[in-house]
């Protein structure tokens, strides 16, 4: 009769214990216990269990009012993130992308054109067009004019320069004509890969060696390439001075 008193007192206050403690303190307490057994994993309104796979059935969202709610890191040669599918996450941006920054990753270039109908009187070397101040890096260049030489001249040429640099010739085009027949038509066109600094500019410029002659339709093109897994160009072209393109 004894033990059965002393069983019952035990159970008594048992039950006011657990009357005393509140609904989360309980729960708190069956987590840990089932966390630290390792005996289930987090669900939706669950524990968040470190180093095991958690299952969701709705989004968790994670909020800090004072700044950054998440910083990830891992260890060298490991991503910090990883995704199941190949998706597109909405508002998310990536200061690095391969290796390359954002300001690489931007498309930049230049381009110039003479307005239509429109004509440059040549004798001497003369700038025809020219792109605004383009960002630093490896531009894809092409060039065109169309040369109206006049009676009497043997020659007409184009050439891509840079403007920091205009008596050296990166790329030539054009051609030579027979000086005994009447005014003719050269039409010239220039293509190259080169290494601009920042500010610098890519020009044509045009020469003919008769008086009267005109430049139509010139312009020159920019394009920077962004990423490419093949050397810095050399100098294309021929180096010439400003008396004497290509030859």
């Amino acid at each position: 009769m004894r033990i059965k008193r002393s069983a019952a007192r035990l159970g008594s206050r048992y039950l006011r214990a657990m009357r005393a403690l509140s609904p989360v303190a309980i729960a708190l307490t069956v987590g840990l216990v089932l966390g630290g057994a390792g005996l289930a994993d987090a669900a939706t309104g669950g524990n968040f269990i470190l180093g095991r796979a958690n299952h969701e059935t709705s989004a968790a969202s994670l909020i800090n009012s004072r700044g950054t709610p998440l910083k990830l890191s891992a260890s060298a040669h490991h991503a910090p993130l990883s995704v199941n599918r190949k998706v597109m996450v909405k508002n998310l941006n990536a200061q690095y992308v391969g290796g390359l920054s954002a300001s690489a990753l931007q498309s930049t270039g230049g381009d110039a054109f003479t307005a239509p109908s429109s004509d440059v009187p040549v004798d001497s070397l003369t700038k025809v067009v020219s792109t605004g101040p383009l960002a630093a890096g490896t531009y894809y260049v092409t060039g065109s004019a169309l040369v109206a030489v006049a009676a009497g001249g043997t020659e007409g040429f184009c050439t891509i320069v840079k403007g920091s640099a205009p008596s050296t010739f990166l790329q030539w085009g054009g051609a030579t004509v027979p000086s005994s027949t009447g005014s003719q038509y050269v039409t010239s066109a220039e293509t190259l890969a080169v290494h601009v600094n920042s500010g610098d500019t890519l020009e044509e410029w045009c020469e003919t060696f008769s008086a009267s002659s005109f430049v139509y339709n010139a312009s020159v093109t920019a394009i920077r390439i962004n990423a490419s897994s093949g050397t810095t160009p050399a100098v294309a072209g021929r180096a010439g001075d400003a008396s004497n393109p290509g030859r």
